[in-house]
């Protein structure tokens, strides 16, 4: 559940701060829809996210994200891609999303002073194979709402009003591999799938 409510702040996050570089006229009102895909899996003390979402940016391709932590050794990695269309679906109408692509990966180390300001260093740790399906009934879901006023989202610009929807599909199945680990062989192992609109007024 905590994942969950993780990944609905995320979609919320996305909606909200896209909205303005989605905007190509002087309109102060701008319209966006997000779609998104996720695995969460365990093993041990290591943890793996992938996520698959709408590229704001370029209609024409996702942005996935890749992320692993090992609670025992602290050790994180993360990884992100710009994936064409060519290499990623994702059909709310037959109620499937897939994606294909490899990941350039970083381990990253943190550094923090005294005053707990931390900075990450990055070093490249190779790439990851993402090959993943999310299987799910475009029927069932659950309907989520939020609205938010006077967020800056800029120096001297704001969202006066930013107001949204979005779908959480039920019983979401995913298959393949990540970095050729199957799915189903994971001691712990989770899917999400959602779809959601949004306006913002811009100020």
């Amino acid at each position: 559940m905590r994942k969950v409510k993780v990944l609905i702040l995320t979609v919320v996050f996305l909606l909200t701060m896209a909205l303005p570089a989605m905007a190509q006229s002087n309109s102060s009102v701008n319209k966006g829809s997000f779609q998104g895909a996720s695995f969460y899996g365990s093993e041990g003390t290591v943890d793996t996210s992938v996520d698959l979402s709408t590229n704001f940016e370029d209609k024409d391709s996702y942005i996935l994200y890749y992320q692993t932590y090992d609670y025992e050794k602290d050790e994180y990695y993360y990884g992100s891609a710009i994936v064409p269309a060519t290499n990623a679906i994702f059909d709310v109408n037959k109620g499937m999303a897939k994606v294909n692509t490899t990941v350039d990966v970083y381990k990253v180390d943190f550094t923090c002073d005294e005053e707990g300001n931390c900075t990450g260093n990055e070093t490249p740790a190779g790439t990851k194979s993402i090959n993943l399906a999310w299987a799910f009934n475009p029927k069932s879901y659950s309907t989520s709402k939020y609205s938010d006023k006077n967020v800056q989202i800029d120096f001297d610009q704001y969202i006066k009003l930013s107001k949204g929807t979005f779908k959480n599909y039920n019983n979401v199945l995913v298959s393949g591999t990540v970095d050729g680990k199957t799915t189903d062989s994971f001691e712990y192992s989770g899917a999400n799938v959602s779809t959601g609109s949004s306006f913002a007024i811009i100020k």
